[in-house]
């Protein structure tokens, strides 16, 4: 069965991996283009009707604001400021004009949340509702990060909770009245927001080694982070993750950890800072404000595992994955 690492695989096989103009090459969040003595960082998203969200679920005004902040995620991955996008929208037919107006409502409220402009865009019909964006930002100061950077001894660090967009999605499809803490994890599915702020300030951190945002899963972002190296590997100790806890919610201790380490659409930050430097990077943190959090370690052992009550297991690379 063809997946998306089969197309990723083509398009760097057929297209150049690095230009002059294109220092990071194809395979991060988004790309950074030298313009002049200027970078730009340039990404592309797609949120799908019954693919990546399901108006059962999602208002049209919901629906706009998520797909700009899972496209502005990306260039927080990479420490940059959104500054502009453009979408292409593809419309059923027999939408209704109060739904579209609803849908821009969700986009003139990302614009004003993120400071970010919308300057053109497309429309088309389609069979299903399609909102393709793609995502302009600027490099600060002339420094950005990527993944793959990483070495041995790096720790690795989360930007907040995880596992709470799944369980939410978990709780929409399995209830209809919700308690106040269940609440709390439907809002983060609904309406995630992009780590922008905490992206500028990572950017600028010279001890920080590599970046990602977490939007399949933290299992398998966390091995995307580390790269495609058989040596580099990582273990990260459950009882670190930040995890929501709510009071009487129905879920065993397994459908808990599949959320955690295996859902997606957090959009929250995944990232590693030199073991030497850590101390004075949680300090920094903590006198700017921004909550992080350690899990693990990078190491030589190339896998994954978990550390979990004083055992050690392997850790499935699973998680969203598209399949053609």
């Amino acid at each position: 069965m063809l997946d998306e690492f089969y197309i990723e695989q083509i398009i760097k096989k057929k297209f150049p991996s690095k230009h002059p103009f294109f220092p990071t090459g194809i395979g991060d969040d988004a790309a950074v283009v030298k313009v002049n003595s200027n970078k730009l960082v340039v990404s592309c998203d797609s949120q799908v009707e019954d693919v990546h969200f399901n108006l059962n679920y999602l208002s049209p005004e919901e629906v706009a604001f998520r797909a700009l902040s899972v496209a502005i995620s990306d260039l927080s991955a990479m420490g940059a400021r959104p500054k502009y996008f453009i979408n292409s929208l593809l419309v059923p037919k027999n939408t209704k004009a109060s739904f579209l107006n609803k849908l821009f409502n969700g986009f003139k409220r990302g614009c004003k949340f993120y400071n970010i402009n919308l300057i053109g865009g497309n429309v088309s019909k389609s069979k299903s509702l399609v909102l393709d964006i793609t995502v302009i930002g600027e490099v600060v100061e002339n420094k950005f990060k990527e993944r793959f950077k990483s070495k041995e001894g790096d720790f690795i660090y989360v930007s907040g909770n995880i596992g709470d967009a799944s369980r939410g999605l978990n709780i929409l499809k399995n209830k209809t009245t919700f308690s106040v803490g269940e609440r709390r994890l439907i809002a983060k599915y609904k309406s995630p927001k992009a780590k922008v702020a905490l992206g500028i300030f990572l950017g600028q951190q010279k001890d920080v080694t590599s970046m990602i945002d977490i939007t399949d899963s933290l299992a398998l972002d966390l091995r995307r982070l580390l790269g495609p190296s058989s040596s580099k590997g990582a273990t990260i100790v459950w009882e670190d993750i930040p995890v929501l806890n709510i009071k009487n919610e129905s879920l065993t201790t397994n459908t808990l950890m599949r959320c955690v380490l295996n859902g997606g659409d957090d959009y929250e930050l995944l990232f590693t800072v030199k073991k030497n430097k850590a101390k004075f990077f949680e300090n920094l943190c903590k006198k700017k404000n921004f909550k992080v959090y350690k899990i693990g370690i990078v190491n030589s052992q190339g896998k994954l595992s978990l550390a979990k009550g004083g055992r050690v297991l392997d850790l499935q690379v699973k998680g969203f994955i598209h399949k053609f």
